[in-house]
């Protein structure tokens, strides 16, 4: 069967189609060999349920036991279910058939019990709960006192838990000689692979390669995956090296550093030394976050200091909010044209990428976006009057100006202004690839330059909820909601169904993630679902940083660039109307703040839970004085010591003035730009090198390119009494903390 065929035979199955159950039996098993999980859950659930069969499900109750592991499994493997509860419901579904895990007498069932064990490691995946992994260990250890068999799958995912666990400090020494014991017995056991079945080779390969990949035995490992004549589909390979990546970085802080391990990498993964470097490094994911124009600006410098590091080419996902949209979908565009050039990309292609967006970037914000579509104020309270408006600002025309302005002249196919039109395939895809339709989810790993997933995010009225547009898709994505806690409904996400109005224009996707509440009505979308006319605004009422669009992609290296509007000091309130406003304004942003701190306190516990490999926080307040207020008849006597820059090398009164400019869509002059763009450069160089420089892979040493914004970067890391435009540049940019009329 082609996939084509096999996609269009689930669709019509899940539809109402009638197939014998040997029909549908094979054809969830083609789905989960092609990895399209969802749609091999989908399937498997409908069989189970003995919904649209022919004939009836066969009495054996062991091909009915199979077939619940196998839904478990992918229940908890399919990332279109919520990861609060799609791992709870897998666990359900293994109860439901073979009682209370904990019983003895499931001890006979090593694939249940490895199933359930793999659940949980992939529960403490994704919501950090390190009780996860010691149920999981325990449930692996169960079935590690059965048979090897012909992989050892029990056996050596108990061995890494044991390790994983010592390598977070949990009963260190004794879990580590117990992961090593565990790894002789299961080389003493397991049967060569030319005595197994041959569906069974190449895991039984990877079993024995990890066992004494473990042991340190490197070069013996190396031996065992160069010798296997099978050949791996690209996912399996992907399984296998991460798990074994994550143990290289348990055995040495920089493992491709150490010749053995990068012999082996080369032999598991010949021909695609970048995947060897993928698998070590991790998954990395890079957030723009909202904040009108002054965000773009400061992003962009962030941009320059990843290029001169060749950081940029290891970013699997790109998470955009607001101000973050409105630059990240023109980088994305960018790089979207070289990638299909023929010739090899380099680090000064990224560089050349960058200084060419800064210039489009800047040309197209001189556009004046607001002052384009922002009507008079007669115009505005008529509309809120009389035509029940949610806001001064028409997001279609809002949609149809971005396109003009920034998008439409980095199309190179005039007619491409959809999101469904960008999915593309890179001039230099193949490999181990090769002879698969492109799909960055399942092949980024393989590239030395990645397709970044591109996520813009937006915030649904009528839910509360997450909405997301990527190149494929668009709806509430149910990583986000917490079905625990949340009893409304989440609005279905599907891919793109052009012929049926199920679309969304470049221009449209990133309006809704910039409709600030008040100031722009909500975009809508009608008919789409029944009796919902969907509203959407700013990403930022969510999630104003995008990090959460990261952890539900599975990224373990997270680089958040944070320029959004911080709560300032108010002194005292407005009084009047103006105060009641002022007020609410005030109770909203303080909500935002919460939602901020939190967001960084969760990166913060995973990455200190061994989730995240690496996080990068930027926030443009970074290392600026917050000293206690002391009461006017306070006796307390204190010398307060203040540099003239902060940490990161920035003037703290430049860093202060910038941090407060308007977050708005209007023209920004060019002063303003280059210093918005030299604050996020040098505050990247700092953070990157205090929060990264560890992971060796994931950077080169960098070569300092020449950007338009260097004049201002000398000036406001200047630490001379007195420059000649210091003093007018301050008073410009404390001046343009106001929104402009």
């Amino acid at each position: 069967m082609t996939s084509i065929v096999t996609t269009e035979l689930a669709r019509s199955y899940l539809a109402g189609k009638a197939l014998t159950f040997a029909e549908a039996d094979a054809l969830w098993r083609w789905l989960k060999k092609a990895d399209d999980l969802s749609m091999a859950r989908r399937v498997i659930e409908r069989l189970r349920r003995a919904e649209g069969l022919i004939d009836d499900l066969p009495p054996d109750v062991g091909i009915r036991q199979k077939l619940a592991q196998q839904e478990a499994l992918l229940t908890s493997k399919d990332c279109e279910l919520s990861a609060t509860l799609r791992h709870d419901q897998a666990l359900r579904i293994l109860s439901r058939e073979f009682g209370k895990l904990d019983d003895p007498t499931l001890n006979q069932s090593q694939e249940t019990l490895g199933i359930a064990g793999g659940i949980l490691k992939r529960r403490f995946d994704d919501l950090g709960q390190v009780e996860d992994l010691r149920r999981a260990a325990r449930l692996y250890e169960r079935g590690a006192q059965g048979d090897v068999g012909e992989d050892g799958y029990a056996h050596i995912n108990a061995a890494f838990m044991e390790d994983f666990l010592a390598s977070i400090g949990d009963q260190a020494e004794i879990r580590r000689v117990k992961a090593q014991s565990i790894r002789q017995v299961l080389l003493e056991k397991l049967p060569e692979s030319a005595a197994v079945s041959a569906g069974s080779v190449w895991f039984n390969t990877a079993t024995r390669a990890e066992a004494l990949f473990g042991l340190h035995r490197y070069d013996e490992a190396t031996k065992v995956v160069a010798e296997c004549l099978v050949k791996p589909e690209p996912w399996e390979l992907q399984t296998t090296s991460r798990q074994i990546a994550t143990l290289a970085h348990i055995h040495a802080e920089h493992p491709l550093d150490v010749p053995e391990i990068r012999k082996f990498f080369d032999a598991l993964l010949p021909g695609a030394a970048d995947a060897a470097r993928s698998a070590v490094i991790g998954k990395v994911g890079l957030a723009l976050s909202g904040g009108g124009f002054r965000a773009s600006f400061y992003h962009l410098g962030v941009l320059a200091r990843l290029a001169e590091l060749n950081v940029l080419r290891h970013v699997d996902v790109l998470s955009c909010v607001s101000g973050g949209s409105i630059v990240g979908a023109c980088y994305w565009l960018v790089l979207r044209k070289r990638l299909q050039q023929n010739t090899p990309m380099t680090r000064d292609d990224y560089v050349a990428i960058v200084q060419d967006l800064i210039e489009h970037f800047r040309a197209a914000v001189a556009g004046n976006l607001r002052g384009a579509v922002q009507p008079g104020w007669v115009t505005v309270v008529w509309g809120l009057l009389r035509k029940d408006q949610k806001g001064a600002m028409d997001p279609e025309q809002t949609a149809a100006a971005l396109d003009r302005l920034f998008y439409a002249p980095l199309r190179d196919d005039t007619n491409a202004d959809a999101m469904h039109d960008l999915p593309f395939t890179p001039a230099d895809h193949g490999g181990l690839a090769a002879g698969q339709p492109f799909h960055p989810g399942k092949h980024n790993w393989l590239r030395a330059h990645k397709v970044p997933v591109l996520v813009l995010n937006s915030t649904t009225v009528n839910t509360g909820h997450a909405w997301q547009f990527t190149p494929t898709w668009m709806g509430e994505s149910p990583w986000a909601v917490h079905e625990a806690a949340d009893s409304i409904p989440r609005l279905e996400w599907h891919w793109y169904e052009k012929d049926l109005g199920w679309s969304m224009t470049v221009g449209r996707a990133v309006a809704a993630s910039a409709c600030v509440p008040g100031v722009f009505s909500p975009l809508e979308i009608k008919g789409a679902y029944d009796g919902i006319d969907v509203q959407l605004v700013d990403g930022g009422v969510h999630d104003n940083q995008g990090s959460v669009s990261l952890l539900a992609l599975n990224c373990n290296v997270v680089l958040v660039s944070d320029a959004c509007g911080q709560l300032l000091l108010e002194k005292e309130a407005a009084p009047g109307i103006g105060g009641l406003l002022a007020y609410a304004n005030r109770s909203m942003s303080t909500l935002m703040e919460r939602v901020r701190l939190a967001n960084y306190a969760d990166l913060a516990a995973r990455q200190r839970a061994g989730l995240l490999r690496g996080l990068m926080f930027l926030h443009m307040k970074a290392g600026l004085d917050a000293n206690p207020i002391p009461l006017m008849f306070s006796q307390e006597s204190s010398q307060i010591i203040r540099e003239q820059l902060s940490p990161s090398g920035v003037r703290k009164d430049f860093q202060q003035a910038l941090a407060e400019l308007r977050t708005d869509l209007d023209a920004f002059t060019s002063d303003e730009s280059d210093a918005l763009m030299a604050c996020g450069y040098q505050m990247a160089r700092w953070a990157f090198q205090r929060d990264l420089a560890v992971h060796k892979e994931l950077f080169d040493e960098p070569q300092s390119a020449t950007w338009r914004f260097a004049p201002m970067l000398e000036e406001i890391t200047s630490t001379a009494a007195t420059t000649p435009r210091r003093k007018g540049l301050l008073k410009a940019f404390r001046d343009g903390s106001t929104v402009r009329t």
